[in-house]
């Protein structure tokens, strides 16, 4: 985000960067469904100091996640507090296993190979957390973990036959459109920088944003409700452009029913391809421009500038004949 001395109080900068030369940092988590691409709910925080951390954020919203819901995330929620969250609310789940979590699959209730059913006991209590809150969770858990194709998954689907391991493991795969919807808000919608200079004003801007995201993710799924075509499998872009493209006919035509009709027989048709198990370099060819990265503050590059040109016009007098 813009980088104020507002936005620089309220989320500060990563402490390994000089002064002036960073960016305040905002932790974001967000549910969104995985059915329609729509944000169901959203929490925000500085990156560091307590309360901030991704689970106390998810915490913050759990109320969005309902019983019989399936929430997956990335690799960094299954702990036991999120796991506890989960199964008190009737909720279940699937993530990746934490890299920094040993799993030993000799041990526990064996289900298969490398598939068993193990306790997680309650660990100490984060400062962040409340002793009432603390006390609310159990002395321990049962979880289930397997492995397939070299990774480890964590679950709170017990029942090995109802819920065979490949079938969860393909299923969250399906987890790959939740960061392709988050891309698209970052560089299709130009979330990627925050210009506001106060963090009121970030946070509407953030509003804003999300708002205008579930209004296409309304349209898509509008579009979709009477085909076999399922919101994911529609492009996002395409429909920005669809609809910048329909708009003066939405706005001035004499029948706006047909028009709206036509503009949703016309988003059907903007379908994305289907690559599952889709592997993308981290990397982009396109070559950054030849600029030198500030590593410090405006104001002193300037004032270093200003030195320099003194200088070489100094020295440019002491030759002249």
């Amino acid at each position: 985000m813009a980088d104020s001395e507002e936005n620089q109080s309220r989320y500060p900068q990563h402490d390994a960067q000089k002064a002036g030369a960073g960016f305040p940092i905002m932790r974001l988590v967000a549910i969104m469904s995985l059915t329609t691409g729509g944000i169901i709910d959203y929490a925000v925080g500085a990156y560091k100091g307590k309360g901030t951390g991704e689970h106390a954020l998810l915490r913050q919203i759990k109320d969005s996640i309902h019983k019989d819901d399936i929430v997956m995330g990335d690799r960094y929620f299954p702990c036991f507090f999120v796991m506890g969250d989960l199964q008190s609310i009737g909720a279940d789940g699937i993530f990746k296993a934490h890299s920094q979590r040993k799993y030993d699959f000799r041990k526990g209730r064996k289900l298969g190979s490398k598939n068993h059913l193990v306790i997680w006991k309650k660990p100490h209590k984060p400062d962040w957390m409340t002793q009432e809150t603390y006390d609310s969770y159990p002395d321990q858990m049962t979880v289930r973990e397997f492995k397939i194709k070299g990774e480890v998954y964590v679950t709170t689907f017990q029942d090995h036959k109802k819920y065979n391991k490949v079938a969860l493991a393909n299923h969250y795969k399906q987890r790959w459109h939740i960061e392709i919807n988050f891309n698209s808000l970052k560089t299709i919608m130009s979330m990627d920088h925050l210009r506001s200079k106060t963090p009121d004003m970030v946070h509407k801007e953030i509003a804003v944003h999300f708002l205008a995201y579930n209004l296409i993710r309304t349209l898509i799924a509008e579009a979709c409700r009477n085909t076999e075509r399922l919101p994911i499998q529609v492009s996002f872009k395409g429909v920005i452009q669809l609809f910048n493209s329909f708009v003066s006919l939405l706005s001035f035509s004499a029948d706006c029913n047909k028009a709206h009709a036509i503009l949703l027989h016309a988003i059907i048709k903007n379908k994305v391809g289907n690559r599952p198990g889709r592997i993308e370099p981290r990397a982009v060819k396109k070559r950054p421009k030849a600029f030198r990265r500030l590593n410090k503050s405006r104001e002193l590059e300037k004032a270093e500038i200003t030195k320099r040109m003194k200088k070489n016009s100094n020295k440019k007098c002491s030759s002249a004949p």
